[in-house]
């Protein structure tokens, strides 16, 4: 579905759900990803996760998102509540999008378990490049690109289950 904004700016709307996973050492995993599809996108550490499927609730979503992404299996008692809903405005795949996205946190009971990759879509195969266990000292101090971009400053009130209130990031 498109929508049109202030200057003519026509966009595809879409919902997604994110799931900060934290292991037994309080790290927590983030992927690489470019777009394959654009030379000049820079590479940012993303929080796993994804695009709803039409009358799938968040927590359904998360599960299957996680499970495609990474191999790791969540069942809604892993998950929590949303801490932190926003909307992102982006261009991926040759497309701007406004994206609605809810985040969630989950807690492993492992030490950055091995990832099953198996599950990902093909243009995860293409753009996600490396995933890395971060511990909140990196997140916190990193220089790298992190999607969301205040992941390092909310890493901490996130891990305790505080929401968080930033509800607008914009990719230009």
């Amino acid at each position: 579905m498109s929508d049109t904004v202030r200057r003519g700016e026509r966009f595809v709307t879409r919902h997604a759900v994110r799931v900060i996973l934290i292991d037994s050492n309080q790290s927590v995993l983030l992927l690489s990803t470019k777009d394959a599809s654009n030379p000049d996108f820079i590479e940012s550490w993303e929080v796993p996760g994804g695009g709803a499927n039409p009358n799938e609730s968040i927590h359904e979503t998360a599960i299957r998102e996680i499970l495609e992404e990474t191999g790791i299996k969540l069942t809604s008692d892993d998950l929590s509540n949303p801490l932190w809903k926003r909307d992102v405005l982006y261009s991926y795949r040759g497309e701007r999008r406004l994206q609605h996205e809810t985040i969630c946190i989950a807690h492993i009971n492992k030490s950055s378990p091995r990832l099953n990759l198996s599950g990902r879509e093909p243009f995860e195969t293409e753009d996600h490049q490396r995933y890395k266990w971060w511990s909140v000292k990196e997140l916190q101090n990193t220089r790298a690109t992190l999607y969301p971009k205040s992941l390092g400053t909310h890493i901490t009130a996130l891990i305790n289950q505080k929401t968080v209130e930033e509800p607008i990031e914009i990719w230009d």
